[in-house]
This record gives structure tokens, C-alpha cells and sequence, in this order.
């Protein structure tokens, strides 16, 4: 890739950039505070939420959203019968304590620990906004809390904005897309209730969570437009604006890292002025252009020719539908709530924190009776699942999982070779032709 100053100029006269910087440039003075910046002012604001005296005058209606939401998201429910869950929905909790930076002396500080007398748990929370694990940090966390605290159930909580699993087995998950709900659902359905400036501070709050989560569509397709036609330009104002850190040495920007080293000192103050003014629209176009999950899925779309209408390549969760079983799920009828393509019956990708790759296959928010119908047929083909996930109430059941080790996560090719791997191996076929039995007798009738 050849790289000339211009292209910086052009991308800044580009309607499409001006669009996406407008976007991301609204007012918000949760922002103009840099609350987005950093891990910290999040859980100041979560410590805030999560304390039932506190001056918000909500009570406890986050803390016990939060526990019922834990007990609820699928990822957790191997957990759940570790604890009386049914005292989440009606047990007074303003007995609740909540500490920030909590020491355990010596072994760093828990973002979040939240004593709950009342239900005789302590809820801890490693909040990870935008940060990484250290090395071993959620076991230290953990039993520094039990030493602490004997007696009490522990109940330790990975928060993470993307919704990563954590490295401990006895952490739960949690997102900060949870968070963003639960807020929302509260400013939607009581909105007479609540004091004016508190509504209007968690609604900025809100705005703020939805942009650091915008993974629409439209916005992601204008990204990666502006970054296949001025990727040059993305890569010098970014590999400049990142020399000190760790992202400088991301494949993309290899050849750029060269360049810079030919640019006078004024050049460089060039580009990190027109960074620091417009750094979020740039990072979410060079996130979403280099996003290896969304290279690599095009890759694998283009392998397996999928129908544009049945996949999606999505940068964290790219999924798709085989042609084979979309006429029957189109049969099945209308879904609870959208979900992915549209369909009850998904296959997706997801990075985890050992840097596997993992393949899922999970039946969605079908209506129920419609779910036992299927969930019993694929059941008695021998496709295993959690007993829960036939349960009334359940919409989400995963029914086949597998994972593989990815050498190069800086490579899509090298992605997409495993993303192929793991659907072309016999285990794999097997159980795609078990389904695909299964909806068409199921579901052939109404062909």
C-alpha cells in the first residue's frame, strides 16, 4: 500500500466521514467529563446505580435487576442453582453496602464488591470496560473476597463491554449491553417517576453506552466503506496516534509504522492534531476496518457462497443460516423478539479469552410451544442441550458447541481456515444433517 499525505485531506472532505464523525460528536456531558475514557468513571457510575440510599430516589431497582438478570442470561445458568434466585425477586435489598476499590491488601483493588446482608451474598464485580485481564487478577479477586468473608455466598461477576467470557470458571458473565437495558427499561417505563435530572443523566448515560456499543448496520457498513477507500490514510493518522502502545504493532499498520519514520516532526503534530479531534470516529472506522472476525467471516461467506440474506459478518459475532434449512425455518412462524437473521435457528462464531475460536448452534426465542416441539424432536435424535433450555421462559438453547485453537489472530486467512475447520468436520456434518432431518420432517408440510 502506497501512502501520501492527500489521502488524509480527502478523507477529512469525504461526506460519509463528516456523517459518522457527526454521529459520534454529539453533545453528551458525560463526555465532555470523559466518563467513556475510562474504566473508573463507569464504575463510579455503576456504584451509584447499585446503592439503594444513594440520591438517585430508585431504590434497589438496579441492584435487583442486575441478580435477576445474572440468573437469567443463558451463559450463566450452569451457576444458578448455587444460590436461592427465587429471593432475588421479592427480598428487600436496602441493607445492600457498596464499596469501590475495594483492597485486598496486596493484591489489587475489586472495582465493585457489594455486600448483600439480606440475601447473605456478597456480589463481586470486575468491571473491564475497555482493559484486559492481568495475569491471574480474577482468582486473586476471588479468594481474597472468601478469606474476607466466610460464611457468605460469593457470587463473582465478569463485566465486560463486549460480553467476553472470563478466564475463571466461576465467574459470571455480564454486559454492559445488560447494563444499557435495564437503564433503558427503567427510563421507558417510569418516566413520570423519576426526577427530571436524574432522568436526564441516565438518558445520557444511555446515549453514551449505545455509542461505545453501535454495531447497527448502517453505521458498520459506512466504516468499512471509508476504510477500504482510505485505509492509507486510516493507517497513518492511527499507527502515529498509537506509537506508544501495544495496537502500534497491529499487522495493518506495519508498513505505515515505515512511513512515519520518513515524515518531519511537523508532519506527525499534523496527525496527532487531526486525531485528537475527530479520535473516536477514527478508531471505530480502523476498529471496524480491521476487524479480523469480519475479514475472515467475508472470507468464509465467499467459500461457502452463502446467500446475502442468510449471514451476516458481523465484528464480534458473524452468523449465518445454511441455505438447506432456512425454507424450513421460514415455516416455523413469527419469532418473540428479532433475533439475528431473522430466524429461530442460528449458527455463529465468537473469539474467546484463550483465543480459541468457537462455533455455535443455538435455537432462539421461537414460541414455546414451538421450541419443545423442536427442542423434543432434535432431543430424541441425540442432539444434547441443557435440560433448562426446554423450560418455559427459556429463549435461547444452545445445541452444539465446539472450538478450536487459532494460530495467527492477525491474519483473517488464518481465521477463516479455522471458522472452515470447524464446520467441515464430521462431528459437524453429522449433526447438520440430524437438523436438517429434523426440520424437514417437522416442518415440510407446509412447503
Amino acid at each position: 500500500m502506497s501512502y501520501s499525505l492527500d489521502t488524509i485531506l480527502q478523507l477529512e472532505n469525504s461526506t460519509e466521514f463528516n456523517r459518522l464523525h457527526q454521529q459520534f460528536h454529539q453533545f453528551n456531558p458525560l463526555k465532555v467529563l470523559r466518563v467513556d475514557q475510562y474504566e473508573i468513571r463507569h464504575s463510579n457510575v455503576l456504584a451509584w446505580l447499585f446503592d439503594p440510599n444513594e440520591n438517585h430516589r430508585l431504590g434497589s431497582f438496579f441492584l435487583r435487576k442486575i441478580l435477576m438478570n445474572l440468573v437469567t442470561k443463558a451463559e450463566n445458568e450452569e451457576k444458578i442453582d448455587e444460590f436461592d434466585y427465587l429471593a432475588f425477586l421479592h427480598t428487600p435489598l436496602s441493607d445492600a453496602i457498596v464499596h469501590r476499590e475495594w483492597s485486598t491488601n496486596g493484591n489489587g483493588a475489586i472495582d465493585l464488591l457489594i455486600e448483600i446482608p439480606s440475601l447473605n451474598i456478597i456480589l463481586l464485580i470486575e468491571n473491564k470496560f475497555h482493559s484486559a485481564e492481568s495475569n491471574n487478577q480474577l482468582e486473586r479477586y476471588l479468594n481474597s473476597v472468601m478469606t474476607r468473608y466466610p460464611g457468605w455466598d460469593i457470587l463473582p461477576v465478569f463485566l465486560t463491554l463486549s460480553g467476553e467470557s472470563p478466564s475463571h470458571d466461576a465467574y459470571w458473565m455480564l454486559a454492559y449491553e445488560d447494563v444499557l437495558q435495564i437503564i433503558h427499561q427503567e427510563l421507558e417505563l417510569n418516566k413520570e417517576t423519576i426526577a427530571d435530572s436524574i432522568y436526564d443523566f441516565l438518558s445520557f448515560y444511555v446515549a453514551l453506552l449505545e455509542e461505545q456499543l453501535v454495531e447497527d448496520e448502517d453505521t458498520m457498513q459506512m466504516a468499512m466503506t471509508l476504510y477500504q477507500n482510505y485505509a492509507s490514510a486510516i493507517h497513518l493518522i492511527c499507527a502515529n496516534a498509537y506509537r506508544d502502545t501495544h495496537r502500534q504493532k497491529q499487522i495493518e499498520l506495519r508498513t505505515a509504522v515505515d512511513t512515519l519514520n520518513e515524515l518531519s516532526s511537523s508532519q506527525r503534530d499534523h496527525l496527532t492534531k487531526i486525531y485528537s479531534k475527530k479520535r473516536k470516529t477514527i478508531d471505530y472506522i480502523f476498529k471496524i476496518g480491521s476487524n479480523v472476525m469480519y475479514q475472515a467471516f467475508r472470507l468464509f461467506a465467499d467459500r461457502f457462497t452463502l446467500p446475502e440474506h442468510l449471514h451476516r459478518p458481523h465484528a464480534k459475532v458473524p452468523n449465518y443460516v445454511p441455505s438447506s434449512w432456512a425454507p424450513f425455518l421460514e415455516n416455523i412462524g413469527p419469532l418473540e423478539s428479532p433475533y439475528w437473521r431473522g430466524y429461530g435457528l442460528i449458527i455463529w462464531f465468537s473469539r474467546e479469552w484463550n483465543q480459541d475460536l468457537k462455533v455455535h448452534v443455538e435455537v432462539g426465542p421461537i414460541d414455546y410451544p414451538e421450541r419443545l416441539r423442536l427442542l423434543s424432536a432434535l432431543q430424541e435424535q441425540n442432539v444434547s442441550f441443557r435440560p433448562s433450555g426446554m423450560l418455559e421462559g427459556k429463549k435461547y438453547t444452545k445445541i452444539y458447541v465446539s472450538n478450536t485453537h487459532v494460530e495467527d489472530w492477525t491474519d483473517p486467512v488464518c481465521v477463516e481456515r479455522a471458522m472452515t475447520s470447524l464446520v467441515t468436520t464430521d462431528s459437524f456434518k453429522e449433526f447438520e444433517t440430524i437438523v436438517l432431518n429434523t426440520l424437514n420432517s417437522l416442518y415440510s408440510h407446509a412447503q
